[in-house]
């Protein structure tokens, strides 16, 4: 997914995380803020895999509405799951690269 499309979707606070995974700006992250970039996508991903399962129950006539402040439906709901799912593997592949990295230069 492109940045700008990300960007579009998510707002400023959910997009930090996100878009730090982006080439170049994942080469400049520490393990530590690496590790920390990780924690936070998978409980952003949790929250949007809630949101996308409780309107598509909405959706269904199985729940009723659980409140005013969740946006948009549930294609809007899946987008922002998708570029959690993008981000996370994108920081779980650099995750892998640096411990490569590690283990040849050991040898």
């Amino acid at each position: 997914m492109q940045s700008k499309f990300e960007r579009s979707l998510l707002g400023h606070e959910d997009y930090r995380p996100a878009g730090a995974t982006h080439r170049p700006a994942i080469y400049e992250l520490s393990r530590k803020e690496l590790q920390d970039a990780r924690v936070r996508l998978r409980q952003l991903l949790d929250k949007e895999r809630m949101q996308a399962r409780q309107k598509r129950r909405e959706q269904r006539g199985k729940s009723a509405t659980r409140g005013a402040s969740s946006p948009g439906d549930v294609e809007h709901a899946t987008k922002r799951k998708q570029v959690f799912a993008a981000a996370l593997k994108r920081a779980n592949c650099e995750v892998s690269r640096l411990e490569i990295l590690d283990a040849r230069t050991a040898r």
